[in-house]
Order: structure tokens, then C-alpha cells, then sequence
């Protein structure tokens, strides 16, 4: 297992692969089935997640649809637990995890159905050569989809210190517009969305959530100074992104890709 050290310098995801936490996209099972239902994903669709974390996502579109799923991540620890929940949950013969870069995939041109990826777009560097990947290995009149998070009430710069520490990436606030103008645009065309916020979670919610994650019995293999140190940066860091997500929202959104130009529709509607 790991020592005191190596757990003191770990980030956010990092952690979470160690304590092996259900990381859902943002709006979690309801996301995922919306936007699975929307896409028209069944069990002929070939999905390739973008930044699956523990599996979470890739594991429950292989569940609600039976499509076959391409799921890639930086970070092996966490690919480890993805592929034993694929296992544990009976679809990993639907799911391919690799370790590869967003930016630069390798994937043919226009090899899948749908390019799934949730938030993790805001913590890639190069974004725009993310988005132009996501682009080159869709097949045309394929989706992109994305859970972007956004500030809805603006955070203060301790705040954002603070959730940079976390996840060791240099973040800047951002909003619902500049997602929209992020994603749409060229052959991305807008297809179909839907914004939420995120809750008001309290404290001792947060920690009692936190005291099960950390009676998992893997982490008796832990040393006492390893699992202290775990367990006081993992309690500090959940109540962090409870602070960082009351100040938050998100969009579910779907983007079909068309080599040409579409009008935008004119007489729009709501939901009554």
C-alpha cells in the first residue's frame, strides 16, 4: 500500500482511486441517462469516455444501454479500480480501459458514436486541442456529451486557491456562457441541453459520508500514519468541494456533429 508520504502528495483524483469512491459526473445516474436517451445510444453504439476516473460512468452506460465503451484515463490508479467494478458489475467484456492522453488519442477518425465527456473537459490544459480530438474521432451525426460545471454565484479567490490546490490544476471561474460558446461551434452543432444546481449539502452530511468511504476494509492495509494522513486530507477535500459546489450549477449537454452549416431554429420552446 502506500506510504504516509506518497498519500500527503497526492491530488484530489488520486485519492479517490485509493479510497475507491463513486465518482459520478456531475448529476450522477439522471445525467447519464439523459443524455443516453437523448443520443439515441442502444446496444450497437461504440462510446469512448474521456477521463473515466474510477469507471463510474463507462460501467453504467455499459448497464442502462449494452453499448461497448472505450474509456480512458491519466491516472492508472484509478483506471485499477475502474477495471475492477467493470468486473464486479459484469460488463467488463462491453468496456476497454486504456491509459491515453484526451488530447491525443490515437483513435481513427470518426470511429465513435458518441465521445462522453462529463467535466473533465474544464480540467485539461489545452482544452481546445481536447475539443478538436473529441471532434476528429466522432462519426458524423455522432454527439458529444458534456457536463460542464460552472460558477453560478461567484467564488471567492480563496476558494478557488484552495480547489486548485486540491486538484493541482491552475482552474480560472467560469460560467454557463463561455461553456456554450466553448463547445458549440464549426461542425458541433447544439442539439439538446438542460441546467441544474447543485445542493446545499451540510457538514455533518459530508462526514458521515466521508467515515463510510474510510471503513472500506482494503484500507486496513494501510500503516496508522498513512490512513491518519489519508483520512485527514480526504475529510478536508470533500469538505471543500462541498463549500466549491454550493456556489455551482451544470448543464447537460449534446452536441451533433455536421460537416455543415445548420440555421439555428428560430421559434424555440419551454418546458411549461
Amino acid at each position: 500500500m502506500y506510504t504516509v508520504n506518497e498519500i500527503a502528495s497526492m491530488d484530489y483524483n488520486q485519492l479517490i482511486g485509493v479510497v475507491r469512491e463513486t465518482n459520478r459526473p456531475p448529476g450522477g445516474l439522471r445525467s447519464l441517462a439523459a443524455i443516453a436517451q437523448h443520443a439515441f445510444l442502444n446496444k450497437d453504439s461504440h462510446v469512448l469516455e474521456i477521463g473515466t476516473s474510477t469507471g463510474v460512468s463507462a460501467v453504467a452506460l455499459a448497464q442502462l444501454v449494452g453499448c461497448k465503451v472505450t474509456a480512458i484515463d491519466i491516472n492508472e490508479e484509478s483506471l485499477v479500480e475502474a477495471r475492477r467494478r467493470a468486473e464486479e458489475a459484469g460488463v467488463s467484456h462491453l468496456i476497454t480501459f486504456e491509459r491515453k492522453d484526451a488530447t491525443a488519442t490515437g483513435y481513427d477518425d470518426d470511429a465513435f458514436d458518441m465521445v462522453f465527456c462529463g467535466n473533465v473537459t474544464s480540467l485539461i490544459p489545452d482544452r481546445d486541442r481536447a475539443l478538436s480530438e473529441y471532434t476528429r474521432v466522432l462519426k458524423t451525426g455522432g454527439f458529444i456529451g458534456a457536463v460542464p460545471m460552472y460558477y453560478v454565484d461567484e467564488p471567492s479567490d480563496q476558494l478557488i486557491a484552495d480547489v486548485r490546490e486540491a486538484i493541482q490544476v491552475d482552474i480560472t471561474p467560469l460560467y454557463k456562457e463561455f461553456w456554450v460558446d466553448f463547445f458549440v461551434g464549426g461542425e458541433r452543432h447544439d442539439y439538446w441541453s438542460q441546467d441544474l444546481r447543485f445542493d446545499a449539502i451540510p457538514v455533518d452530511v459530508v462526514d458521515r459520508f466521508v467515515d463510510d468511504i474510510l471503513r472500506r476494509s482494503h484500507l486496513d492495509a494501510l500503516a496508522d500514519d498513512a490512513r491518519e494522513m489519508l483520512e485527514k486530507r480526504y475529510r478536508e477535500q470533500m469538505q471543500l468541494f462541498r463549500v466549491n459546489l454550493s456556489h455551482m450549477g451544470f448543464t447537460c449537454l449534446l452536441l451533433r456533429k455536421e460537416p455543415v452549416a445548420v440555421e439555428p431554429e428560430l421559434f424555440t420552446s419551454t418546458a411549461v
